[in-house]
């Protein structure tokens, strides 16, 4: 065997494994889902006996999951909706217009992303009560889109980044605006990243737990992380009904990935070919 294939079935060694570890929690907890307490205990690595959707259909109606669902919706739309709004024209203006102390600003904003939010949460909570919106979905989800704009902005300047300025400079000889310029030439160039991003962002928002857990009381505000954290403190001796929460909390982010995929990686390779 030649050095170039001992490589690449090396490679194809790891990347079986990594994708292994991957996806076998992910296999797990589905198969789980199916099967009931003793038969995860006594057999946990085997497929169920029965393949019967009671466990999800119990999870849905005991654990208030409908209600989980809608508070997660809200505080992700919203927080994709902030992040978009900001990180696109931040973006634009960091990568596409020179004006003093663009590096600089965006050095600073970068130093968000080295800010571990363990560090800072205690203070926020502390400066949502002042504002009155510690258990509310409104300061939660400014909280969100807050901490995921340093990554955001950065994510679209590079996309930016990729779009030729000599389009810039085309629109403002033909007579446009800075902000028409960026609306209707820039912006839909850079659709690829913005995707990306917004993935991104319902990915993170949507899985968060540290948040929800430190800024929401009511449970009736609750969002699906959070729901299913307390569910499993209600039923701590029924995993079936855990493991269907769980498969329950992961339909949404597998649907928008499977419709999105496409966009995301274009999006995630924009400047690599750079």
């Amino acid at each position: 065997m030649s050095r170039k294939s001992s490589s690449q079935l090396m490679i194809r060694v790891v990347l079986f494994l990594l994708l292994t570890l991957i996806i076998a929690p992910i296999i797990y907890a589905v198969l789980a889902s199916f099967k009931t307490n003793m038969e995860i205990f006594s057999s946990p690595f085997s497929l169920p006996s029965s393949w019967n959707f009671e466990n999800i259909v119990n999870a849905w109606q005991v654990g208030n999951f409908q209600q989980y669902i809608i508070n997660s919706a809200i505080v992700t739309v919203g927080g994709m909706f902030v992040v978009a709004l900001v990180a696109s024209p931040a973006g634009y203006a960091f990568s596409q217009l020179t004006f003093k102390g663009n590096n600089l600003i965006f050095y600073i904003v970068l130093l968000g992303m080295a800010l571990p939010v363990q560090a800072i949460i205690i203070p926020i909570f502390f400066h949502l009560r002042s504002m009155g919106l510690v258990n509310t979905l409104t300061g939660l989800t400014l909280v969100s889109a807050a901490l995921a704009l340093p990554f955001s902005i950065f994510l679209m300047r590079n996309t930016f980044r990729d779009v030729p300025k000599a389009l810039r400079e085309s629109a403002m000889i033909d007579g446009a605006g800075e902000w028409r310029i960026f609306w209707t030439v820039m912006l839909p160039l850079a659709k690829p990243g913005l995707v990306a991003l917004l993935i991104f962002t319902f990915m993170n928002i949507w899985n968060d737990f540290l948040l929800p857990l430190v800024l929401l009381m009511s449970q009736s505000k609750y969002t699906i992380s959070l729901g299913l954290y307390s569910f499993q403190g209600e039923m701590a001796t029924n995993y079936s009904l855990i493991f269907g929460g769980t498969v329950i909390s992961m339909i949404p982010s597998i649907i928008v990935y499977l419709i999105f995929q496409r966009s995301f990686i274009e999006g995630m390779s924009s400047g690599s070919n750079k």
